[in-house]
């Protein structure tokens, strides 16, 4: 009994060290979060710099931006599992910031609410808490493979949660709050979840469908496979004041020539009807990128309008992954709960349980019987 008492006697007095050391450290050595310029994400490079403003409250309660530094060290103590530290993340209003962490739920609801909007106005309330959760763990996933593969920025857009419409926010936090911890993981390692506004449609096979990481980017990836999503263009005319732009475009002339669109080369088309990354050609000409298609891949047909040659495309995004518009339609028409459909989009993904990390006092309790 002796033993243990002095044990904890120490124990003690080298945690109350640890707090002084950290609550101490900081004041010195913490790099407060800085402000970038409004560029895009993909743009920023490691190198760049900005000023140094104190640390900002953005979006309400609980989303203080804590300096990294402070942050990891008491989260090693005391665990710190209802926040979320980010490299990189662009802020609405903002711009690109770094080292932003931030309260987890917020930090997701603010994504969701970026991505998906209001559906609560346009499907039933439960279709739009699937919907909602589904998106979430998508983001949650899509966040933590950013940063264990040291991603130098995402993409993403957090709309601060007081800038959210109070009924729709607490909709997003009641769906959102009981998956906060979850994430999409293969082989047990967290999965790069990514999603796109809608998938594409193939005339060949008159299936609607998302396209392959394969025929997108030219890497195949287990998780990342075509699969059906039958409600692209039905719930993109629905959701089309969240997504801004038309579900199928038609285009008359090619606009690096101004000449008709004639001949493709449309040997290979997956499920959803995309063509293999870097194999479109068209009158001749090979073509990496078309800026004025509404999908960044190649998801078309042709054919004539009026009699005139014209290309018709279909999808909005790179339509990997989950699409937003199925999602919504799979949750709307067959009820289908968010682990379904990110079961669906993410083939062979499983849903586990993100490390929230108990510190210190878990590894306590634990040698102590707790």
């Amino acid at each position: 009994m002796k033993s243990v008492s002095m044990l904890a006697r120490r124990t003690a007095a080298l945690l109350l060290a640890a707090v002084m050391f950290c609550t101490a450290v900081p004041a010195v050595f913490a790099e407060q979060p800085e402000t970038l310029p409004e560029v895009p994400a993909e743009a920023v490079s490691e190198e760049e710099e900005g000023p140094e403003p104190a640390a900002t409250t953005i979006g309400g309660a609980n989303t203080t931006l804590i300096p990294v530094e402070e942050e990891n060290c008491l989260s090693w103590i005391f665990g710190w599992g209802d926040t979320i530290t980010l490299p990189y993340l662009n802020i609405k209003g903002k711009g690109l910031r770094k080292n932003v962490t931030l309260n987890l739920v917020d930090c997701l609801v603010g994504i969701t609410y970026t991505e998906l909007g209001s559906i609560g106005s346009y499907v039933s309330a439960s279709a739009a808490q699937q919907a909602w959760k589904a998106q979430a763990v998508a983001i949650h996933s899509y966040l933590e493979y950013q940063k264990k593969y040291g991603s130098s920025a995402n993409a993403l857009i957090y709309t601060p949660v007081d800038q959210i419409p109070s009924s729709t926010r607490e909709k997003l936090r009641k769906a959102i709050e009981p998956v906060k911890n979850e994430v999409l993981t293969y082989n047990g390692s967290v999965i790069d979840a990514v999603w796109s506004a809608s998938a594409g449609y193939n005339t060949q096979t008159g299936q609607y469908g998302t396209c392959t990481a394969l025929d997108a980017w030219g890497t195949d990836v287990p998780y990342l496979q075509s699969v059906e999503s039958p409600y692209e263009e039905q719930y993109h005319n629905i959701l089309r004041r969240s997504i801004g732009k038309d579900y199928k475009y038609v285009e008359y002339n090619d606009s690096r020539t101004g000449e008709p669109y004639r001949t493709a080369d449309t040997s290979h088309k997956d499920l959803g009807g995309y063509v293999r990354y870097n194999t479109f050609v068209s009158n001749g000409r090979s073509y990496r990128c078309i800026s004025q298609f509404v999908s960044s891949r190649y998801c078309f047909d042709f054919g004539e309008v009026n009699g005139t040659p014209a290309m018709t495309y279909y999808g909005f995004g790179h339509g990997v992954g989950m699409s937003q518009c199925g999602a919504v339609g799979y949750a709307a028409e067959q009820g289908m709960t968010y682990k379904k459909i990110l079961r669906h989009y993410y083939t062979g993904a499983s849903i586990s349980t993100a490390g929230s990390g108990g510190g210190m006092f878990d590894w306590l309790f634990k040698m102590f019987g707790g």
